[in-house]
């Protein structure tokens, strides 16, 4: 029995480039690989018409990425074996083909699918809204194309290095809901400035504060580490919820909500929110890494048998060629040695008109 789809082609044009934070959470929202797969493709092919843009093409794609790693940590999860290259057992050869790809190449993918699009106005009368999509699609493919813009190509590679520190980040920003409520969500975990003046707050927020600094700086030597950083949140909220036992899970908003208020409270909740970043991101790191390694390996060996078939081709042609030739060749032997057997053998026959000239002699 095939799946139910929740993305419907109303739902498809109506997806439109808001935040990658808007991105996430709509992400998470979907149930099926599939849909992600064409909900992320939508998602990043509208890029181009942001006009406040909070990250650049290249941040975009490799939050993509991220998330559709998520997709197949997920369907681990769900099943006891799942190999780590592939995203959805159940999908078809050339949709499996699909995920593989935008893991391996997201540029060409990208591409690929606005040449696509473009394509789909071939032929067709065009309505007047039409022109600025096909502007915009047009813009889309030279974007996405590496021989045109290598910069990005080098941006999406750099990004797939050291992405930790970048991923979590993300993943908070989402959880808040926009770059702008993190800051805002930060700034409520800092002291007044009485506080700060005479320096009257708990160890436990100064290191929490410290390592969420370092957690981000790239010359710091804590930079995307996220053990640092769980157990400063985890920490701090030993030292505001006493009562709280790690071991017994995460403590649920609303004990915060009961025990907690103010600048102790927007600390404790923003702990708990690095928490479940940092656990979202340890269960699909590896995965990321994996598939990254091995959709590129796919992606190698299919190019390489691409090149041997038609290598194989050209091969089977030059042979077909040269076989046809040499039947030519034969051909016109067999041809000029008959004609010339016949005019020799000419030279052997009886003249009629010789035959009159007169009695044979004894």
């Amino acid at each position: 029995m095939p799946k139910p789809r929740l993305l419907m082609e109303h739902d498809i044009k109506a997806i439109h480039y808001v935040s990658m934070a808007d991105y996430i959470r709509r992400m998470d929202e979907l149930q099926y690989p599939e849909d992600k797969l064409i909900f992320t493709t939508a998602y990043l092919m509208d890029y181009g018409s942001g006009a406040n843009r909070d990250v650049s093409l290249a941040e975009a794609i490799h939050i993509a990425k991220v998330k559709m790693a998520d997709a197949s940590a997920q369907l681990r999860k769900n099943r006891i074996m799942v190999p780590d290259e592939v995203f959805d057992p159940e999908a078809s050869e050339e949709k499996d083909a699909e995920y593989r790809l935008f893991m391996a190449d997201p540029l060409e993918f990208l591409k690929q699918e606005a040449d696509r699009q473009l394509l789909s106005y071939s032929g067709k009368e065009l309505r007047p809204e039409d022109a600025n999509q096909i502007v915009k699609l047009q813009d889309m493919s030279a974007a996405f194309n590496p021989e045109l813009n290598g910069e990005l190509a080098n941006e999406v590679l750099d990004l797939d290095q050291k992405h930790t520190a970048r991923d979590v980040h993300s993943r908070l920003e989402a959880k808040y809901g926009s770059a702008r409520a993190l800051v805002k969500a930060h700034n409520d975990t800092k002291p007044g400035v009485l506080a700060g003046f005479f320096g009257k707050y708990s160890k436990a927020y100064a290191n929490l504060e410290e390592v969420y600094n370092a957690f981000h700086n790239p010359n710091h030597v804590l930079y995307g580490d996220m053990n640092a950083m769980d157990k400063a949140a985890v920490q701090y909220l030993q030292h505001a919820l006493p009562n709280w036992d790690f071991k017994n899970g995460l403590p649920k908003p609303s004990y915060i909500d009961r025990n907690l208020s103010g600048t102790r409270k927007a600390r404790a909740n923003f702990s708990l929110q690095i928490l479940k970043s940092t656990i979202e991101q340890r269960r699909s790191e590896g995965v990321y890494d994996a598939l990254n390694v091995g959709t590129k390996q796919w992606k190698a060996e299919r190019e390489a048998q691409a090149g041997d078939s038609v290598l194989e081709e050209a091969n089977q042609q030059q042979a077909f060629q040269q076989n046809v030739n040499d039947n030519l060749i034969q051909d016109e032997e067999v041809s000029y040695d008959k004609e010339a057997e016949e005019q020799y053998a000419a030279n052997f026959k009886d003249d009629p008109e010789e035959d009159n000239d007169g009695p044979e002699l004894d």
